[in-house]
């Protein structure tokens, strides 16, 4: 009886007290192998959904909340990730209608480069034209090759409920996302040449336009009531393979980058690809920062650490689903 005692005084502890939800895109795309485009009438409908039946919630608010345990049933936080310039055109009207609060990670030299984030241009470059040069060589990724086949009829139709780590060996999508993880280990400059050969390679141009917020944008979006921005690094890596002093540089460097550009204080971090490392989350704290994230989809407890704090991913869900989720997430 004393051990089920023991485990029932922790339970109060461990049990969800708040969600944080992230977002990439809200938009209409068509290229999107990690779905992180979102339709505006289901955000629409997602948002509706939290103003009706949940406690939307500022992330400064929700840390202070969870620094002192005291939080709304039902706490729940709104973030994006990385920039993109629907988020001020789009989902910005959207969350200003139903008095939603949120917060937007911003990787600063995304920014300033101003053109689609290389996840984007090797997505169109590799899935987009149905038949491509049978082999990828890259030198600028240590020699490494793949064979890349034709895009099936069977992979067209399941494109856009398969994730590319379920993808079939021999398939396009499989190869495309052997592609990614090796530029994703790359650094930004060896990762930009890789690019480079990949649309040399296609005999496909380079596509210029402008999908992310420029910094004029990003302080409008800033000005409007209830929204935050936060860093997300400067050029947004895989932190944990990172040395220290280089991790150092990407966090710092993006905080002190957009403080600067936007005048704004930077509190809260969120880990690129919510890749992070104990030693890392440190790094994060020793910084000064007050609360970082990862994209572990679960609900934020008593327990949690502050420096590694649970998003969940919301883009796939219809508003139906997004009840469900939410409710699953037992923030109630």
């Amino acid at each position: 009886m004393s051990a089920v005692r023991r485990v029932a005084q922790r339970l109060p502890a461990r049990r969800p007290r708040a969600a944080v939800l992230v977002y990439h895109r809200v938009g209409i795309g068509s290229i999107d192998p990690w779905q992180l485009t979102v339709d505006p009438e289901i955000f629409a409908g997602q948002m509706e959904t939290l103003a009706r039946d949940w406690s939307p919630m500022s992330l400064e608010e929700l840390v202070e909340g969870f620094q002192m345990r005291r939080l709304p049933e039902r706490a729940v936080a709104v973030t994006f990730d990385d920039g993109y310039a629907d988020n001020l055109e789009v989902a910005a009207p959207i969350l200003v209608e139903h008095a939603i609060p949120v917060t937007l990670f911003v990787a600063t030299d995304l920014i300033d480069a101003g053109g689609r984030p290389w996840w984007d241009e090797l997505a169109s470059l590799l899935l987009e034209p149905a038949r491509l040069p049978l082999t990828l060589t890259l030198s600028s990724g240590n020699g490494h090759h793949w064979r890349i086949p034709s895009v099936s009829d069977e992979e067209r139709r399941s494109a856009s409920s398969l994730n590319p780590w379920d993808a079939q060996p021999g398939t396009r999508l499989r190869a495309f996302y052997e592609v990614w993880l090796t530029l994703r280990a790359l650094d930004a400059a060896r990762r930009e040449a890789a690019i480079n050969e990949i649309a040399d390679w296609s005999h496909a141009p380079r596509l210029s336009e402008r999908v992310l917020l420029t910094w004029e944008q990003l302080r409008e979006f800033a000005a409007l009531p209830g929204f935050e921005l936060g860093a997300h690094t400067r050029t947004h890596p895989v932190l944990p393979s990172c040395s220290e002093e280089g991790a150092r540089a990407e966090i710092a460097g993006g905080a002190d980058r957009l403080r600067a550009e936007t005048g704004v204080e930077v509190e809260q971090f969120a880990y690129p690809f919510g890749a992070w490392s104990p030693s890392v989350a440190r790094l994060v704290a020793k910084l000064g920062f007050t609360a970082a994230y990862t994209t572990d989809a679960r609900g934020i407890s008593w327990r949690s650490s502050p420096h590694a704090l649970p998003r969940v991913p919301a883009e796939r869900h219809a508003p139906g689903e997004f009840a469900r989720l939410l409710v699953d997430l037992a923030c109630r």
